[in-house]
């Protein structure tokens, strides 16, 4: 059983803590018991969102270090995740279907080094990542 800490929080929502408080009742759970859960999510969430984000950087980094090797693929489509060269294809397309097999993937054609590549997050959440020198 986790030990229990009494806190004062300051700055809460007044609504949202009203809420909160009204939705805890209704399920028969305390809110000692509703804020430690919603810390426990949120703290969940942060760590994967942190390794989303460490490895994109891994993928870009990746592709800076290895770029000569890269480019003898010129004009074809590839996906990098995992830290490594996953995949070449013949189209954008084909490449971006591959990609959404991992968690996080970069996929690009191969020209100059690109300044913006489209990240793969799953099958369904694509952004834009600046690269920065």
């Amino acid at each position: 059983m986790a030990v229990k800490k009494q806190v004062l929080i300051r700055g809460v929502d007044e609504d949202a803590y009203r809420r909160a408080k009204a939705a805890a009742a209704l399920q028969g759970v305390s809110m000692g018991d509703a804020v430690s859960e919603a810390l426990r999510g949120w703290v969940a969430s942060g760590r994967m969102e942190d390794d989303v984000q460490k490895e994109a950087k891994q993928n870009v980094r990746y592709v800076k270090d290895h770029w000569n090797d890269l480019r003898r693929h010129k004009g074809e489509a590839v996906v990098v995740s995992k830290s490594k060269l996953q995949g070449v294809f013949a189209s954008y397309e084909e490449a971006r279907r591959f990609s959404s097999r991992f968690k996080v993937a970069l996929a690009f054609v191969v020209e100059d080094i690109p300044q913006t590549r489209e990240l793969e997050f799953g099958p369904d959440l694509e952004i834009q990542h600046e690269v920065q020198s």
